[in-house]
C-alpha cells in the first residue's frame, strides 16, 4: 500500500491534534491545592505547586495515618486500617482527585488554586 500526499497530510494533522489535546488536558497536574480533612474539619492545606522538598505529615489517631507531601503530589504513606485502599490509591496530583481512609475518617482532595473573577454582571 502506497501512501498518497493526502494520507500523509491527514496523519500529520491528527498527530498534531493529539499533541495539542494532550498538552491542554495535562497542564493542571501538580498545580492544585491539597485539602486534608478529618470528620469534615479541615486540618491542613498544601499548595502543591509551591511545595519544596518532601514532607511527612503524621496525623496520628487510632490508625496512625501518615501523609507524604511532595512537590506536585500528595499521598497516603501509611495507615493501620485493615483494607489499605487509601495507601493503594497512590499519588494525587490533579484537581478533582481524592482519596479517603474511611476507618480513620481522613480525606485528601485536590482543588484548583485561587481563581480570579472575570467579570461582574448586574
Amino acid at each position: 500500500m502506497i501512501l498518497k500526499k493526502k494520507d500523509l497530510f491527514l496523519i500529520a494533522f491528527f498527530l498534531c491534534l493529539a499533541a495539542v489535546l494532550l498538552l491542554c488536558f495535562n497542564k493542571n497536574a501538580g498545580t492544585g491545592i491539597a485539602v486534608v480533612e478529618r470528620n469534615g474539619t479541615e486540618l491542613y492545606r498544601f499548595d502543591l505547586g509551591k511545595q519544596k522538598g518532601t514532607q511527612v505529615i503524621d496525623l496520628g489517631g487510632e490508625y496512625h495515618v501518615k501523609l507524604l507531601v511532595e512537590p506536585g503530589a500528595i499521598s497516603f504513606q501509611h495507615s493501620d486500617c485493615h483494607d489499605q485502599i487509601c495507601v493503594r490509591t497512590g499519588k494525587l496530583s490533579k484537581p478533582g482527585q481524592a482519596a479517603v481512609c474511611l476507618p480513620a475518617k481522613i480525606s485528601v482532595r485536590i482543588t484548583e488554586g485561587q481563581k480570579t473573577i472575570d467579570a461582574f454582571t448586574g
